[in-house]
């Protein structure tokens, strides 16, 4: 990675900073992070921040992104977890799918008209979360064969097949919880 890149990122991280959210301040702490949260005071990721290889961990949320998922999504190769609850992602990149070692993603709190295609892609997902988030799964989703919990609103609109691959995994209805 650049320097210049480097004290990029660094500036950025440092900005951000208040009582409650502490960040690396060295190189040397920058490439050992593993995990980043950003929230409510992120509106952008900036791109630089994509070049960190060994975050396993990416929490966006509260307002955090605007718009679509940033391309650069698909540096992020080591990462496990993604948790993008809140943030009002109008569209998933298809970068996304290109993380092949996450587990776990969270697409909680979002308005999409449907659930990404290409999800099943994630071949490694364990764990999915679409509480509160609208649309109707994609037919392929049971290619997921390591997913053992689903977060869903409602179980109403899967197909037949989606019925059965379900029977396999733990479904948590959030509607049940009022």
């Amino acid at each position: 990675m650049k320097k210049q890149s480097i004290e990029k990122i660094l500036k950025w991280l440092k900005s951000m900073e208040n009582e409650d959210s502490h960040y690396p301040k060295t190189k040397e702490q920058l490439f050992k992070l593993e995990t980043l949260h950003l929230c409510c005071f992120c509106r952008k990721v900036p791109k630089e921040i994509s070049q960190l290889k060994n975050i396993k961990k990416l929490s966006i949320g509260m307002g955090g992104i605007k718009g679509p998922l940033p391309k650069e999504i698909k540096y992020f190769k080591h990462l496990e977890r993604l948790e993008l609850g809140i943030t009002f992602l109008e569209k998933i990149h298809t970068n996304l799918y290109t993380l092949k070692k996450l587990k776990r993603l969270s697409l909680a709190c979002n308005d999409f008209k449907d659930i990404p295609k290409g999800i099943s892609r994630l071949r490694n997902l364990e764990e999915l979360d679409l509480s509160l988030s609208c649309g109707k799964l994609p037919k392929d989703i049971i290619q997921l064969k390591k997913m053992n919990k689903l977060i869903i609103d409602s179980t109403e609109y899967f197909t037949s097949i989606q019925n059965e691959w379900v029977k396999n995994i733990k479904v948590i209805n959030v509607t049940n919880f009022q």
